[in-house]
């Protein structure tokens, strides 16, 4: 049974094991026995799978895709039996969220074979503390982002450039642009035009496997497409076809007129809804699969109970699937680089917020205004702790910070 598994996993690793490794797998040891990673699509979790098991002797690692068919009369937990009797270490699930009985059957395993390390990924909106069995006492579950902008030049370039946390860049942002002006111009670079390369198309990894931007960005509607169609579906039983129409309806509505400060009788209006709290919701799955983000007032704020005071897309990548205006890109960087960088240092709560005044509140500490090289600070003078991100400029001065140095947050 297991002899044509191995041969897939086998050539899985081959074919995915890249030689760059990516944030998650310099700073995530996944030493727990069940070790549980979600994301969004396409931002490189099933590379990032290839890449531990590459670790392993090749009898000693098993990769499974739950998302292919071949392996459908077959339940994990089968699998699971028999790889560990024949001595397997190892045993990696990729998309779980398309396996009906997940949970149930993660625990079993991992109480069953105490020698068999799990690592499973699956989609960014997957709720572990909400499957049929309790997995949160029992595995550890990790978030991982999209590229940074120092990744996006390691892989693409083949840097060797370090990232700071937030606190360094506000204090040193000089020295560090110019640091790294200069070891990009040694190259013959410049760190502007590779920040506009950047935020078209170098959030997600498989853009270097693309031949030209076209095929990228009708691979990445295509994924929008599965996010919503098949990964929504897999994980709220409560959605149907006629949902699924409306959030499609709702996302395209989002991504014509971000960012912007919702309404949500006019949105209710749009996709045919009814009440406040099933757009909510709606809003709330988009932003749990990866696609937007919702600006909230506070730290108080309840995502799926609250009103976002804005909403974005996720990425910059994603607002050049149509002709996006320039601002509007900028307001995205900064927040999805400063977002995922509190992510992936373990915050529990948001630590980014709409300011009164200025763009953006930070941590309750800090507040941001974001613009084009010529920005002041008309509207966040005399702030203590506030700042003006600036695009189009390679290096600042004062409490004024190139735009493209937030991109350095991991």
């Amino acid at each position: 049974m297991l002899t044509q598994l191995f041969q897939k996993s086998q050539l899985f690793v081959k074919n995915n094991n890249l030689e760059y490794k990516r944030y998650f797998i310099k700073k995530e040891k996944l030493e727990h026995r069940l070790s549980i990673i979600l994301g969004a699509r396409g931002i490189g979790k099933t590379t990032t799978i290839a890449q531990y098991m590459s670790r392993y002797s090749q009898d000693k690692a098993l990769y499974i895709s739950l998302d292919d068919i071949t392996t459908s009369t077959l339940s994990i937990y089968e699998i699971a039996e028999a790889f560990e009797l024949q001595g397997g270490e190892l045993l990696c699930l990729d998309e779980i969220h398309k396996y009906d009985n997940w949970s149930q059957e993660l625990k079993n395993i991992y109480d069953n074979f105490p020698k068999l390390k799990i690592i499973a990924s699956g989609s960014s909106a997957l709720e572990i503390h909400k499957g049929s069995h309790d997995l949160s006492r029992r595995s550890i579950v990790y978030k991982m982002v999209g590229m940074s902008f120092r990744e996006f030049l390691e892989l693409h370039y083949k840097f060797n450039l370090k990232s700071y946390d937030i606190e360094e860049i506000l204090k040193n942002h000089q020295n560090i642009a110019l640091e790294i002006i200069d070891k990009i111009e040694q190259k013959s670079y410049k760190v502007i035009a590779l920040f506009k390369k950047y935020l078209k198309f170098g959030y997600y990894p498989y853009f270097l496997s693309m031949p030209n931007e076209a095929l990228f960005f009708k691979t990445l509607k295509q994924n929008i497409n599965v996010s919503i169609e098949s990964d929504l579906l897999n994980i709220y039983p409560s959605l149907n076809g006629r949902s699924i129409k409306k959030i499609k309806l709702l996302l395209s509505i989002i991504m014509q007129n971000v960012p912007f400060t919702p309404t949500l009788s006019t949105l209710k209006k749009s996709i045919g809804v009814k009440d406040d709290r099933t757009i909510k919701d709606y809003l709330s799955h988009l932003e749990d699969a990866g696609l937007i983000k919702l600006l909230m007032k506070s730290s108080l704020s309840i995502k799926n109970l609250d009103k976002p005071e804005k909403i974005y897309l996720s990425n910059t990548n994603l607002m050049y699937i149509t002709t996006p205006n320039i601002g509007n890109v900028r307001e995205t960087f900064f927040l999805n680089q400063v977002s995922n960088y509190y992510q992936i240092n373990g915050a529990d709560i948001e630590k980014i917020y709409a300011s009164k005044q200025g763009d953006f509140n930070v941590d309750d500490r800090y507040i941001f205004e974001i613009g084009g090289k010529n920005k002041g600070f008309n509207q966040i003078k005399d702030i203590p702790n506030s700042y003006v991100a600036a695009d189009d400029i390679e290096v600042g001065y004062g409490n004024k910070i190139p735009l493209w140095l937030f991109g350095f947050l991991y």
